[in-house]
């Protein structure tokens, strides 16, 4: 009760001494006088009143104490036996009133601790700031004006960023000398921010990453996406009190702060945060307080993936079952910070070259690729199928003249595969577009599509820092791409497999092999050494590995008019030229044994003609995997679906 009244003092003390606005509170006194009787009634409790279970909380009643005796002790003579009685009853009554003493006691603390609850809920409620309490309006008394309250990323790109930008500029040669001067003045415009925030007092707002305190000083690592910020809270050198360090060193790890205070570059460089300067507290605010304990550290969960021994591992297990926590990490951010700018450099590039976005359905009557590696439902009463691909639906929009669409949505597959690369729900990039020659023009317009996705994720300077961050966890080797990319036909990178001894099969048996997953990333080993390139195109692949709508080679049945893209030895987008020939189709439906009564809808918009078109599907979460070399696409899900795993 001690502890409460001193936080109670301290709040009023704050209420008192702030210059911060109180909405409904315009009475200050009458808080004060209800803090002294408070005070006053700890000092004295002499009242023998308890609280009646029917009486409202800090409304005391009497209550008499009177009590029957059960029996009289035997006794000859009746005034001995009365006046024992009567010892007794004085006796019992003694201890009666002790006892409804220490029961009035305990009540009217209750009733102070409700009292001083609710005097400090009201307080809360209407201090627009209050030092224990939550943040709703920020309105200084002299200005009206609200408080600017930045974020570490913003503070990042004004200090540190900023710096980066002038060092570029100082580089820079006179003859670009329009160039120059536009840049000199967004540097003039940040220098004079940068100013403004250095010389004043600000608010910044961030989770708590780390925090520990030493004798008066208590140091508070702050973190907002990827970037950090130190924190110092020093009662010697500030208005703060004893109270105050308390209540922030037991501030749990993850709760969201408000810091007010000046920010300064230290003569000291810091290691453990990005931007390399500090604020010196004046003022902090809990926001929102972690009312759980923690599944596991941050800390620990932000290490070096690494096999060297006594280093605390999160497993992936562990990870996935608490996936919001572990999206926390400075990894995971820029592992799906990077999966976004993927769709939108692949979204603004097809844009660009007049491709629109098509939604097709997911719910379907009869399974997209015709196989049985379809999640079966039940469609009111009726089969129903979640979409494999939505391949049908894009090659009917082009048959309806769209000409060139593509589309960026989930797909399912139901394969129980628990492999580091396969996953029961992802996300397909898909395109299908029209040629006018040869369906090579599309191999090489796709081709084109990655590098120019390659190269914007790895030259913009702020991609370059999340990549940065990825590898810093998770090391691996930069991928590497060609101006020229190598492409292979399906029998040379057989030959390529047999030539390095990772195969041994006769020479009539090639066209018939279906490449092992295994093999594939022999071969692009192969090629890495041969090519120094991750990334390259095998085209021609046997008709009879391909589907049903893949257009087969007119010299050659045997082989089909496909390709498939590799990136460090495993595949990341399949396609082909389709079949736009009505009787072809049929043809071919029926020699993969299919029911073409199932496919109507689709068989019948190629007997109104149809372009000669191509297309190809590419898996998201595969390409991010590959090209920052990670081990795992459950890292590059944002909530995977495999086989075990169906929740968070």
């Amino acid at each position: 009760m001690q502890s409460l009244f001193s936080i109670a003092q301290h709040r009023l003390y704050c209420v008192k001494n702030t210059s911060i606005k109180l909405c409904k509170v315009t009475e200050r006194s009458h808080i004060l006088e209800t803090l002294q009787r408070i005070e006053s009634s700890f000092i004295s409790l002499e009242i023998p009143y308890i609280r009646s279970s029917h009486s409202s909380v800090g409304h005391p009643i009497l209550l008499p104490f009177t009590k029957k005796m059960d029996g009289e002790p035997p006794s000859t003579n009746k005034n001995e036996v009365e006046e024992m009685n009567d010892k007794k009853k004085e006796k019992k009554a003694k201890k009666l009133a002790e006892k409804e003493k220490k029961l009035a006691k305990k009540a009217e603390r209750e009733n102070l601790k409700n009292e001083a609850t609710k005097i400090l809920e009201y307080v809360c409620e209407d201090i627009n700031k209050d030092t224990y309490g939550y943040i709703k309006t920020c309105v200084i008394e002299k200005n009206s004006n609200e408080i600017n309250l930045y974020n570490l990323e913003k503070i990042y790109n004004l200090l540190v960023k900023e710096e980066e930008e002038i060092n570029e500029n100082k580089k820079r040669e006179d003859g670009y000398k329009d160039e120059k001067d536009h840049f000199d003045e967004v540097i003039v415009r940040k220098e004079k921010l940068k100013d403004e925030i250095i010389q004043n007092n600000i608010w910044v707002r961030g989770r708590i990453h780390d925090i520990r305190s030493k004798g008066s000083l208590a140091f508070i690592i702050l973190r907002h996406k990827i970037f950090s910020l130190q924190c110092i809270l020093d009662i010697k050198n500030n208005n703060n009190d004893k109270n105050m360090m308390k209540w922030v060193s037991n501030l749990p790890l993850e709760s969201i702060v408000d810091v007010y205070g000046k920010l300064i570059k230290p003569q000291m460089a810091i290691d453990s945060t990005s931007i390399k300067y500090e604020i010196h507290i004046n003022k902090i605010f809990c926001i929102s307080k972690t009312m759980k304990e923690v599944p596991f550290l941050l800390k620990d969960a932000n290490m070096k993936e690494t096999n060297e021994e006594g280093i605390i591992k999160v497993n992936q297990d562990n990870r996935l079952n608490n996936r919001c926590f572990d999206l926390r990490t400075y990894a995971n951010y820029s592992i799906f910070y990077l999966q976004s700018q993927i769709c939108q450099i692949f979204r603004n590039f097809l844009l660009q070259n007049n491709f629109i976005e098509i939604h097709t359905p997911k719910l379907l009557g009869e399974s997209s690729e015709g196989g049985a590696n379809a999640f079966q439902i039940n469609y009111f009463n009726q089969n129903g199928f979640l979409a494999q691909s939505p391949q049908l639906y894009k090659q009917m929009c082009i048959n309806a003249g769209f000409d060139r669409v593509f589309e960026v949505a989930p797909v399912f597959r139901a394969e129980n595969s628990n492999t580091y690369r396969h996953l029961c729900e992802y996300v397909s990039l898909d395109v299908e577009m029209t040629y006018k020659y040869d369906y090579m023009e599309n191999v090489y317009f796709y081709d084109s599509m990655f590098k120019h996705i390659f190269k914007h994720l790895t030259s913009l300077p702020k991609n370059q820092i999340f990549i940065k961050n990825v590898k810093n966890q998770y090391p691996s080797e930069d991928f590497k791409w060609l101006d020229v990319t190598p492409i292979f036909t399906y029998e040379q990178a057989i030959k390529l497999l047999i030539k390095h001894e990772k195969l041994n099969i006769k020479e009539d048996e090639i066209l018939t092999y279906d490449m092992t997953t295994d093999l594939e990333k022999e071969l692009g080993k192969i090629i890495k050494a041969s090519h120094n390139t991750d990334y390259y195109i095998i085209i021609n692949f046997p008709s009879a590995l391909r589907p049903f709508y893949t257009m087969y080679k007119e010299d050659n049945p045997t082989l089909s008019n496909s390709y498939d893209f590799f990136m460090r030895g495993e595949e990341i987008l399949s396609g082909s030229q389709r079949i736009s020939d009505v009787n072809l189709l049929l043809n071919n439906i029926k020699l993969f044994n299919l029911d073409p009564n199932k496919l109507n809808f689709y068989i019948e918009s190629f007997a109104y003609s149809a372009y000669p078109h191509s297309g190809c599907g590419i898996g998201l979460e595969r390409v991010l995997m590959l090209f920052l070399g990670l081990n795992n696409i459950r890292k590059t899900s944002l909530f995977p679906r495999d086989p075990k795993r169906l929740i968070p």
